[in-house]
């Protein structure tokens, strides 16, 4: 992220890493701050942050402290070797220079707020100031104020939506005058299609015998938390399994309690995921949102990067989405039938939906990011895309 981090009026560039293959306290995971010199050259500032321990999500740049400097909130995504244990966020203030020194708030709900993938900052209640919004995986959307040295969660409708969500937007899109919200998710086309009345659930506890923190993920099938993975791949995982479910027949018939105990399963961290679709969240006012599924067809793959712009100079914002995720298990395929969506806003809360030759976006691969660029020649809309080539398209309608 380019932001100003010592007030002399030109970007600096914070780095935030993330992976599976190194440890927490890694000293390849660690914040970078890279400071401008006013002609385009960087250079790192050293001792910037305090050692990390988590994989980055999302950051955001923002004044919490009202000191006329830009502070950080920055999102955690997960632990290393620990998916789904909940991450420690993180809220940096700044000095003025770009030293930043980490606030530990008492009673703030912003360091435990889940397994962040993206924020955005918006004013969501209309009282002109902006609050954060922050989605993740096993987790409802949250939008969260910063009043009194701490984060408060605003209460709102979205409170029972618990996603594997990718990404966030906030925009006016209705032109009422409040934020709505576009909330990027797994979609419905994922091998796991879960509902409010039939969750799938990560369990956390030691299940291991050597001790060890364990994972375990369940769906539900006739009122029943049954094991989402195969036998052999839960015996890899658990190998005392084995002598206690010699035929697939035995394993087929288990819940997750009768292979692990009702006692061991009571005291695990439950994590629910049970909506999937990407959505328009319409914004009515005083936390209550009218959810509204995007097309049938950016149902098909995962939104992980969402876009608004008016596209073709009528005055009202329209939506270009990118996705798709690889990197599943064999068992749950992956999810490449995303190839770049552009929803064309008709106003009264329609959208049309352009095909690939309407809009000229065709897009292959995991799309991380679209970022859109004005210039003196026109809008470009850039796709980052994970593992692969960036790409550029010019918008045409825009000079």
């Amino acid at each position: 992220m380019f932001f100003d981090c010592d007030k002399d009026g030109d970007l600096d560039l914070f780095i935030g890493s993330g992976g599976n293959n190194q440890p927490p306290r890694s000293p390849h995971l660690e914040h970078q701050l890279f400071k401008n010199d006013g002609k385009g050259n960087f250079s790192i500032l050293k001792n910037a942050f305090l050692p990390n321990i988590v994989n980055v999500g999302t950051v955001q740049a923002f004044d919490f402290d009202n000191d006329n400097d830009l502070d950080l909130f920055i999102g955690a995504r997960s632990v290393s070797f620990l998916y789904g244990v909940t991450p420690e966020s993180h809220l940096y203030l700044n000095d003025g220079e770009g030293h930043f020194a980490e606030v530990k708030m008492q009673g703030s709900e912003s360091d435990k707020l889940g397994m962040i993938t993206g924020s955005v900052m918006a004013d969501i209640t209309g009282d002109g100031k902006k609050e954060m919004i922050v989605v993740g995986e096993w987790m409802s959307p949250k939008i969260m104020e910063f009043r009194n040295n701490q984060f408060i969660e605003i209460k709102s409708t979205l409170g029972n939506l618990n996603g594997w969500w990718q990404t966030v937007e906030a925009t006016d899109l209705d032109g009422d005058g409040k934020c709505d919200l576009i909330l990027g998710n797994i979609g419905e086309n994922f091998y796991l299609k879960p509902d409010s009345l039939h969750p799938a659930a990560l369990w956390i506890n030691y299940f291991g015998v050597d001790g060890s923190i364990q994972q375990l993920m369940t769906r539900t099938v006739d009122n029943r938390n049954v094991p989402v993975f195969m036998k052999r791949s839960m015996e890899d995982q658990f190998a005392y399994l084995k002598k206690e479910n010699l035929k697939y027949t035995s394993y087929a018939a288990k819940s997750a309690e009768n292979l692990f105990g009702e006692k061991l399963m009571q005291n695990a961290v439950k994590k629910v995921f049970n909506f999937s679709p990407s959505v328009i969240a319409w914004n009515e006012g005083n936390g209550k949102f009218t959810i509204e599924k995007l097309p049938t067809v950016i149902q098909f793959s995962s939104v992980n990067s969402i876009s608004c712009s008016d596209i073709n100079n009528d005055g009202k914002t329209d939506i270009i989405t990118g996705g798709n995720i690889f990197d599943f298990s064999p068992q749950f395929g992956r999810l490449d039938a995303n190839y770049g969506s552009v929803l064309v806003n008709k106003g009264g809360r329609k959208f049309q939906l352009l095909n690939a030759r309407q809009s000229g976006i065709q897009i292959t691969g995991q799309v991380r990011d679209i970022k859109l660029i004005p210039s003196k020649t026109g809008e470009y809309l850039l796709f980052l895309r994970n593992d692969d080539f960036p790409v550029l398209y010019k918008n045409n309608q825009k000079r």
